[in-house]
């Protein structure tokens, strides 16, 4: 024992010296956890700002639900827009009409052939024949852009310019016309 009490006699300034540094080294170590603690404490209070008595392990719990039905409602929106999708392929997006006189006696282009085909190139051809004493209605189905039957030369100017046209492009096309044939 007598042997600790003449080492602390003759290294006490040391002891000392040691003692504040670690005391020092204890004290940055306890503002820098301060610092971070009350860094923490006020985000914590941003978080709990509005909450009112609620548990913050409930709030967090209300969230993820609310994602999930989030998310589940997202899915069925996906999958009724590619519904949607498929259904609007089938839809008729590509238009073309060529208006004519079918007959030399008869003027003012009354008759028309008319081509109406989806994204696919599927759809028909109307065609319209107008005459002094009666007016004739044919129909003829395209599949991929051709029809089984026999196409006359207007009825194939439609469906070119079907195939060209897009049903917006031919409604700006048609009022444009119209309208400045109006004006004229």
């Amino acid at each position: 024992m007598e042997m600790i009490f003449d080492f602390i006699e003759s290294n006490y300034i040391l002891m000392i010296f040691y003692s504040i540094v670690i005391n020092i080294i204890v004290l940055l170590v306890f503002f820098i956890q301060r610092f971070k603690l009350s860094k923490i404490q006020r985000m914590y209070r941003s978080v709990t700002r509005d909450m009112k008595g609620k548990n913050l392990e409930e709030l967090i719990h209300q969230y993820y639900e609310k994602i999930d039905s989030v998310d589940i409602r997202m899915n069925q929106i996906e999958r009724e827009q590619e519904k949607i999708e498929q259904k609007l392929l089938k839809s008729i997006q590509h238009v073309g009409i060529v208006r004519y006189d079918a007959f030399d006696d008869i003027g003012g282009n009354l008759s028309f052939s008319l081509a109406l085909l989806d994204e696919e190139q599927d759809g028909l051809v109307l065609t319209s024949i107008y005459s002094r004493n009666n007016s004739t209605v044919y129909g003829k189905p395209i599949r991929k852009g051709k029809s089984s039957y026999a196409l006359s030369v207007e009825e194939l100017q439609a469906l070119d310019r079907a195939k060209e046209n897009f049903l917006d492009e031919y409604i700006k096309t048609t009022s444009e016309k119209v309208y400045n044939s109006e004006t004229s």
